[in-house]
């Protein structure tokens, strides 16, 4: 019995945000072989179940937030948190730096009202000197809107809000498209022993704490289920990533995956947009002992 852990964006999804058939099939197939299906993500719990059951496929397993929520069939398993007062100082340094933020929390995902000013403000500066600039805002605008409204984002009047409430803050998801926005953010911040950062993209930053991600999660998971270490398969594409490549047997990086991604996986697939997912689980996993080589 073989367990498969599959990042989404990037990954397991098409960059248009749906799940292809082929790569549904695949899922499917693993499971009716007797293997064992984990999502492994960045995404909040509804997200994911949302995208999934587009496709009816049911994971064995989701770690989503990178590791802050983890399931096992119907059962929460594991909860990580930032300390509440992290994630209040971070809130008023990132309006500070007037930078677009997403907090996932036990009550929904909160943003202040002006975050999307700010995301705008970043984008129109990215945009301004393309050839194709305004074709490339609009784009990137009406993506951003429309995860927007999926998601059902809360406005965030004021951090003070997340104290008062005792809100649970897992995770916080940055978004400039500003490179030394990000940097900036990341120079501030990355030398705090209380919180962890990490990215699944270069136009993002994502910050939580530092004992939430996704291969100490696949740990997690596999010691509460009984499953051996040493059947595992990751497949991702990003630097949040990583930390699941070194804990599992088997990595798989997707042929559209960062370079130093590639450079520590095991094996490489195709494009996440050529149902890469599929590929690897039919060349890889279904077709090869896991833990083993090609060469």
């Amino acid at each position: 019995m073989k367990t498969i852990a599959i990042d989404m964006d990037g990954t397991l999804l098409h960059e248009e945000g749906y799940i292809t058939k082929e790569n549904a099939t695949a899922l499917e197939k693993l499971q009716e072989n007797g293997d064992k299906v984990v999502i492994a993500t960045g995404r909040g719990m509804p997200d994911v179940q949302r995208l999934l059951q587009e496709v009816n496929v049911k994971p064995d397993g989701i770690i989503s937030l990178n590791g802050a929520i983890i399931s096992w069939g119907e059962e929460i398993i594991r909860e990580v948190h930032m300390i509440r007062e992290d994630a209040v100082a971070l809130m008023h340094w990132l309006d500070e730096q007037q930078i677009y933020y997403h907090a996932y929390t036990n009550k929904g995902i909160y943003t202040p009202p002006q975050s999307s000013d700010y995301f705008r403000s970043d984008l129109d500066a990215f945009t301004a000197t393309l050839d194709n600039g305004n074709e490339v805002n609009e784009r990137i605008w009406n993506v951003a809107e429309g995860h927007r409204r999926k998601s059902k984002m809360k406005d965030l009047p004021a951090p003070e809000f997340i104290e008062e409430n005792q809100i649970t803050v897992y995770k916080f998801l940055i978004l400039s498209m500003l490179g030394e926005k990000l940097q900036g953010c990341r120079n501030s911040w990355e030398d705090q022993e209380s919180i962890h950062i990490t990215s699944s993209g270069r136009d993002n930053l994502e910050i939580m704490h530092p004992n939430t991600q996704k291969g100490i999660g696949l740990m997690h998971l596999t010691e509460h289920a009984g499953l051996s270490m040493d059947k595992t398969y990751a497949i991702g594409d990003n630097f949040n990533d990583l930390p699941m490549f070194e804990k599992a047997a088997t990595s798989i990086a997707m042929g559209n995956a960062e370079p130093e991604v590639k450079k520590a996986a095991t094996f490489e697939t195709t494009h996440h947009n050529e149902s890469g997912v599929a590929h690897a689980i039919e060349t890889f996993v279904l077709n090869t002992p896991a833990g083993s080589s090609l060469s």
